[in-house]
């Protein structure tokens, strides 16, 4: 067993290297698996797991029936640590600035308030800013906050760096936990002029709803050029499932059909369908897909 998994790992780190030494271009595809399996002399399972490894920290995308395809692996963004978004870039490499920072105080909208705790038009403390990598940039963002949690802020804004990292240092407030809704949509003429892009482009949208305390404290927004990052989601394991054995229909001995004498059906007094009070139909909502959970952003 632990030869076993010395070898993948040895794949995995072997391959991993030659990424991040850009000996394999974005775009490119890894050789397919029976030629890693000849170049490292090992067996199938141990190229898919290292592969996998690989997948699962955002080196490649495994796409079936094409191959394994090389990502940009500094702008893919893990689910399962709470950082915020500056923080994700600068571990992955990229010089994080904020420009056209502007601090003011709104009125809660109604989503906004709700997922705050607080009536809507409350009084809220809300932050815009563009955020440039490696000075370009790559999302607009906008944080919603409790005033009375951080008295002040809008005169020592400037230097921040990280929402979260400045949250900690200045108000000690430590962000525990986080729920991120992610969609797509179109960049409005306004938000391409300022990301640089073409109207139109495409945008991912993050909404962060964060906790500190127990409470929630802030809801970010964020508009992201959608073809300079990405979310990686790692699963493992089906979810249980109900007992795929149903009861027991043994037909050797089953209940009598016999039709000498069938059921009445008649007609003359059919069970009442009266449409004051119709069987119940009610119609559940479909499922809405969301990632809810700790994440980054």
């Amino acid at each position: 067993m632990e030869r076993a998994i010395s070898r993948y790992l040895w794949v995995h780190n072997s391959l991993k290297a030659q990424i991040e030494a850009e000996d394999y271009k974005v775009g490119d595809y890894l050789p397919p698996e029976p030629e890693l399996q000849r170049t490292f002399q090992v067996s199938r399972t141990t190229v898919r797991k290292a592969v996998e490894m690989l997948a699962q920290k955002g080196f490649v995308y495994i796409r079936q029936g094409k191959g394994t395809q090389i990502l940009d692996f500094k702008a893919t963004q893990r689910l399962g640590f709470v950082t915020s978004f500056s923080e994700t870039l600068r571990e992955q490499g990229f010089t994080v600035t904020q420009a056209d920072i502007r601090v003011d105080f709104v009125s809660a909208p109604r989503r906004i308030a709700a997922d705050l705790g607080v009536e809507p038009g409350a009084r809220l403390l809300r932050i815009d800013r563009i955020t440039l990598a490696n000075g370009s940039p790559i999302a607009l963002m906008t944080n919603y906050l409790l005033p009375e949690l951080v008295p002040g802020i809008e005169k020592r804004i400037n230097g921040m760096s990280s929402l979260y990292s400045f949250l900690e240092s200045e108000y000690n407030l430590v962000i525990e936990a986080a729920t991120d809704f992610i969609s797509a949509r179109q960049a409005l003429a306004g938000e391409a002029e300022k990301l640089q892009i073409a109207e139109g482009s495409s945008l991912l949208v993050v909404r962060r709803d964060s906790h500190s305390g127990g409470r929630p404290i802030e809801v970010a927004i964020l508009l992201i050029v959608a073809d300079k990052y990405e979310y990686s989601v790692h699963t493992k394991e089906r979810p249980p499932r109900a007992a795929r054995n149903p009861p027991s229909t043994s037909m050797r001995n089953p209940p009598s059909t016999s039709m000498r004498n069938p059921p009445s059906t008649s007609m003359r007094n059919p069970p009442s369908t009266s449409a004051r009070n119709p069987p119940s139909t009610s119609m559940r909502r479909s499922p809405t897909l969301e990632y809810s959970g700790n994440g980054q952003v």
